[in-house]
């Protein structure tokens, strides 16, 4: 006689199943979703099935349930590992090809079972067990049959690994959200295995119907409580597990509360790690995700350039909520700027600025400063002469040279064109800066350059103008006037 707790808890689950069946079904448009729906509609003929088989009382009509069972037996593992495949994404371009491969194997074997000709290939025999409470139906299965049930476990735990893999390497919510289908998966595994090792005789203790309400529980917590199947499940996995950026959730208030795997290998291995790195080398980074605008930021770290672009969350009445932030790594593409910035601004010959650039960077620096600056402007005596006497190669060997020199000094350097060069500087006393001209202009004179066996020399004429608060053209003409008047007063000498 069939007990009230044993009718409630049974009649429990195929309400349970039957509410996962509804809720698939409205989000059937969703990613997994159809596949989802499927595998309930098994597993609920599973439990209807084991369930009447239970409630009956004679022999034959028992095992009329118990092979209408069977459809949910050999069919829920076909189901559960179509779904996965959907779910997580792994394998799916093969997905056609095993749900034809593994239907049509299962099917047959629930053909064997169901077919009064050829049972017998998957039976030695089937009797009625009687219980204290209730009567089992027992089988007593062939070696093929054997073979038959160990497909259905092996389909149920490729279907569970796979869903353990994808939570290895999923999201925190998306984690959640496949913790809840591992759980109505294992129960049913968990529970077939012990109903073979004991011959059935476990049926005696706990229905296999009754499984399903936890089953049912866990599945309608993934639905209704993780957004499981809300949200496209595999596109949501593959953006933020296979996108290149890294990706970075933030609550309102700041606090990161989910990262994809390659913000994990760009910021550190814990939620605190990256929240802790933005914080220090982006100061104002709290500010920026409170205020709740789309915007965007740089910021090194180590060796490598980082880019973030940040996105606002909002909710259906509009509010925000959090935001989602994308970096990547640019450094590739930050060094490749710079050279090319380097190109464009520094002439190829001597390294130093070219005329355009160094104006530039001089009226920079004079918008900063309002102290006494410094231009020296120079150029090399008779330098047409040593193109003609020694060649063009002798020429930009001596121009190279003297760049050199100039870089050394550690003030803005720059070609002005042909045998032109110029040095500012904003930070050196009047004194220093007039040191470092005479130096310069001795280290030229001392060059020996060698040329093909011969020796060159040269010497330079220069300017040097110091002025408080100037424009870039009032230094520039006062320098160039010094200039010719070292070139009047004799040349390789500097005028103040």
């Amino acid at each position: 006689m069939i007990t009230f707790p044993v009718l409630f808890i049974n009649v429990l689950a195929v309400i349970m199943m039957a509410l996962v069946l509804l809720a698939c079904w409205r989000v059937r448009a969703k990613q997994g979703a159809p596949e989802l729906f499927i595998t309930s509609i098994f597993m609920t003929i599973w439990a209807v099935g084991s369930f009447l088989e239970l409630v009956s009382d004679s022999f034959e009509i028992k095992l009329l349930w118990r092979n209408f069972t069977q459809i949910g037996v050999f069919l829920t593992p076909v189901a559960s590992v179509i779904f996965s495949v959907s779910y997580t994404g792994y394998l799916v371009r093969l997905k056609k090809h095993l749900t034809v491969a593994l239907y049509t194997y299962q099917t047959i074997g629930l053909l064997l079972v169901l077919t009064d000709s050829f049972h017998h290939l998957v039976r030695k025999s089937v009797q009625l067990v009687q219980g204290e409470l209730l009567g089992t139906v027992t089988v007593d299965t062939t070696l093929f049959g054997k073979f038959l049930i160990t497909g259905n476990f092996l389909f149920l735990i490729i279907a569970f690994l796979m869903l353990l893999m994808a939570s290895l390497t999923a999201t925190k919510s998306s984690r959640e959200q496949i913790y809840s289908v591992l759980l109505g998966m294992v129960i049913p595994i968990i529970y077939s295995l012990l109903k073979v090792i004991s011959n059935e005789q476990f049926l005696q203790l706990l229905p296999i119907s009754s499984v399903f309400a936890l089953s049912g529980f866990f599945m309608l917590l993934g639905i209704n409580r993780y957004d499981l199947l809300k949200i496209a499940p595999l596109a949501h996995q593959q953006v933020f597990r296979f996108l290149g950026d890294g990706i970075i959730i933030c609550s309102i208030n700041a606090e990161v509360v989910d990262a994809n795997p390659q913000a994990h290998e760009l910021l550190g291995e814990q939620l605190e790690t990256i929240q802790q790195v933005l914080k220090q080398k982006v100061p104002y980074w709290e500010q920026l995700v409170q205020a709740g605008k789309q915007t965007e930021y740089e910021f090194h770290l180590g060796h490598k350039y980082l880019h973030a672009d940040l996105y606002p969350i909002s909710n259906d009445a509009q509010e925000v909520v959090g935001s989602v932030t994308l970096i990547k790594d640019v450094t590739v593409l930050k060094d490749r700027s710079d050279w090319l910035r380097s190109k464009a601004e520094k002439d190829s010959l001597t390294g130093l600025y070219n005329r355009q650039t160094f104006i530039e960077k001089v009226e920079q620096a004079l918008e900063r400063t309002f102290n006494e600056v410094h231009l020296l402007y120079f150029d090399l005596d008779h330098f047409k002469m040593v193109n003609d006497r020694y060649g063009h190669r002798a020429g930009d060997l001596l121009l190279a040279e003297v760049g050199k020199l100039s870089q050394r000094t550690g003030c803005v350097a720059g070609r002005m064109g042909g045998e032109e060069f110029a040095l500012f500087s904003a930070t050196l006393s009047r004194q220093k800066m007039e040191e470092l001209a005479e130096e310069l202009r001795i280290s030229i004179a001392s060059l020996d350059l060698i040329h093909e066996g011969k020796v060159i020399k040269a010497t330079i004429s220069a300017g040097l103008a110091s002025l408080t608060n100037p424009t870039f053209d009032q230094i520039y003409l006062l320098a160039d006037s010094l200039l010719y008047q070292a070139k009047r007063e004799g040349r390789n000498c500097v005028r103040f």
